[in-house]
């Protein structure tokens, strides 16, 4: 299926197995700041991690005791207080706390396999709520528990809470992991069959008082394509501090069994029920020259969209309901970008396979800030503290 296709594509390039020491950067060395940190920001290679503070002007320094050696993850989540993460062991959530200078120490771990009912799977890609109260792991797609919740506990430890799957038949379904809007009551998935037909699916999850995610029905309410026999196809997608979340989409022509066009970006709104509405067209949608559009995130105000991929990355203006508009040219272009992060002060964080880049955004313009790109060999999974 095209979209594992994609993801294993990132996956194979944005990955190693040897460890790979921190270069000594002398921008690194030489952006220490008697400020305190706007930010704390988080990569994790095969079997270390590196940890750094951010300035006010996008420098980065190394936290203490950083890089955090006998540490591998695959993906990362945090809180104020915590950074948890998917264990390359295929089976583990670990939690470290973080200090006030953002060095990490380990206080738990949980076997998540150990809830699976038919044992065929364990960690994956994990998020959070917009509380931070409760964490989420994504584990094997064809496990009947695809979703399992988790009450984060005031010492870090991790609660089971239960588990939800999509209720779709497994050869319809190629959903990616769920994303939360701000309101934090609904949490969305999307895919396409995995029949051999490319049908678009969407389906979502309530968040049930207690954090724990319940299947909540399949989602309808995607853009009508300009040829009436075809349809868009939901690739990556990003929920924004309110009611509202982007979405990546490509024409499919079911008849030539093939994709028409480049890649569009619509914009959403969530209402009271959890249904979608939109305002975009296929006339009002900004494309882009990017392919194979694999992970998306809006800023922390709400305002910047940033869409990456196998061939770079893009910056938008997120509009809330109205229509999304172009801020970027192509960045970085013949690059994997792997993920994003964003602080408070609009310093935007982009992954790639060997490399972090530090971007001041604007409403006017995207800047590399001084000092960036840092050389992150291995580089597997980025993750930001803004404080």
């Amino acid at each position: 299926m095209f979209r594992k296709l994609i993801v294993t594509l990132v996956a194979t390039l944005c990955t190693g197995a040897a460890l790979a020491q921190t270069t000594n950067n002398a921008a690194v060395e030489n952006a220490a700041k008697t400020s305190s940190p706007v930010a704390y920001v988080y990569v994790a290679r095969p079997t270390h991690l590196d940890g750094f503070a951010a300035s006010s002007n996008g420098k980065l320094t190394a936290v203490p005791g950083s890089p955090f050696t006998n540490i591998s993850l695959t993906h990362m989540s945090v809180t104020k207080k915590y950074l948890f993460g998917a264990d390359s062991d295929g089976q583990d959530l670990d939690t470290f706390s973080i200090g006030s200078n953002g060095a990490l120490k380990e206080v738990a771990q949980i076997n998540a396999q150990n809830y699976n009912s038919d044992n065929c799977g364990g960690q994956g890609v994990i998020t959070l709520d917009y509380t931070g109260t409760t964490l989420y792991n994504i584990v094997n797609f064809d496990c009947e528990d695809a979703i399992q919740s988790f009450k984060i506990n005031s010492n870090g430890e991790l609660g089971y809470l239960g588990s939800a799957d999509s209720q779709l038949p497994a050869d319809l379904i190629d959903l990616g992991f769920p994303e939360f809007v701000g309101t934090n009551k609904f949490a969305y998935q999307i895919g396409s069959g995995g029949d051999g037909t490319n049908d678009p699916y969407m389906v979502r999850y309530k968040r049930e008082s207690n954090g724990l995610l319940a299947f909540d029905g399949q989602v309808t309410g995607l853009p009508k394509t300009k040829d009436p026999q075809d349809y868009y196809l939901p690739f990556a997608y990003a929920g924004d501090p309110s009611d509202h979340f982007a979405m990546a989409l490509q024409e499919f022509d079911p008849i030539a069994g093939e994709f028409v066009g480049p890649f569009e970006f619509g914009s959403f709104s969530v209402n009271s029920s959890g249904e979608i509405e939109s305002k975009s067209t296929y006339e009002n949608m900004p494309s882009t020259k990017l392919a194979y559009i694999s992970t998306m995130s809006i800023s922390p105000n709400g305002k910047m969209l940033a869409a990456g991929s196998v061939y770079g990355f893009q910056v938008f203006h997120f509009n809330g309901s109205s229509p999304i508009t172009k801020l970027s040219s192509v960045l970085l272009s013949g690059k994997v970008v792997s993920q994003f992060g964003w602080d408070k002060d609009n310093h935007l964080y982009v992954l790639t396979s060997d490399s972090l880049h530090v971007y001041e955004v604007s409403s006017s313009s995207v800047k590399e800030v001084s000092g960036s790109p840092y050389s992150i060999p291995e580089a597997a999974s980025l993750i930001v503290l803004s404080m």
